[in-house]
């Protein structure tokens, strides 16, 4: 069985972003969130396409659309893949999702994405210093996030400890989707002591990659609603 695991939930204000990557808008945001997809060696071929496919279903998927186009103002989202130290690709720039057309637009470009490389070690302290760039730089929204997703420990470049000791902002959730977590108490353990990080983090275990399709959508679905107010208990949740 899956479990959720929290810490407690706050939120800040919202200001200026740039739609698509391209265009400056003024429209405030509410969520920045920032989807940071493993492509070390240890994933095959098959759990790519089930990791990125899976994200591309889940974010077509009716209740994870009609959760986003809820919300007032508008989400914000960006994807990249990672692999060791050195390896930091975009697959979709930001992108303001105000229609069905944008997510479409999104899960597509997730769904038609070829793997970018292939051998590389694990560089989790990288990937979250490139993701923390991407929201430095990107819509600076009332909630920002970073959605990770990995089945390895850190085994090249800086760990996240390492990068966590240079006190990037406290403000930035970083929540983990743990890949064997479920069934190695070892990695579970390993990220909610060392990724998981900020106002309402969260971790979810799964056995394998054929759970990521499913694993992802309840995911995507707690990030992308309004977060609990400050100081209400976030409880163990079963995804099963």
């Amino acid at each position: 069985m899956g479990i959720w695991s929290a810490r407690s939930t706050v939120f800040g204000f919202a200001v200026a972003l740039s739609s698509g990557g391209t265009e400056a808008s003024a429209e405030h945001c509410s969520l920045a969130l920032v989807l940071a997809m493993d492509a070390s060696k240890s994933m095959s071929t098959a759990d790519f396409d089930l990791a990125f496919q899976g994200t591309a279903a889940a974010l077509r998927s009716e209740e994870i659309q009609a959760t986003i186009l809820a919300q007032a103002p508008p989400v914000a989202l960006i994807a990249f893949e990672w692999g060791d130290r050195k390896h930091q690709k975009i697959v979709h720039d930001w992108s303001v999702l105000r229609s069905r057309e944008d997510i479409e637009g999104f899960a597509e470009s997730l769904e038609r994405h070829q793997r970018g490389g292939t051998g590389q070690k694990t560089g989790l302290g990288s990937a979250l210093a490139f993701s923390f760039d991407l929201l430095e730089s990107g819509p600076d929204c009332a909630r920002k996030v970073i959605d990770l997703s990995s089945d390895g420990y850190s085994s090249d470049g800086m760990t996240p400890a390492e990068f966590y000791a240079g006190n990037p902002s406290a403000d930035v959730t970083v929540n983990a989707l743990v890949i064997g977590g479920e069934t190695n108490s070892y990695i579970w353990r390993y990220f909610n002591s060392e990724v998981l990080r900020g106002p309402g983090a969260f971790g979810l275990a799964i056995i394998n990659f054929q759970d990521y399709p499913r694993a992802i959508k309840e995911k995507l679905l707690r990030e992308f609603s309004p977060p609990r107010f400050s100081g209400e208990p976030i409880l163990p949740v079963s995804v099963n």
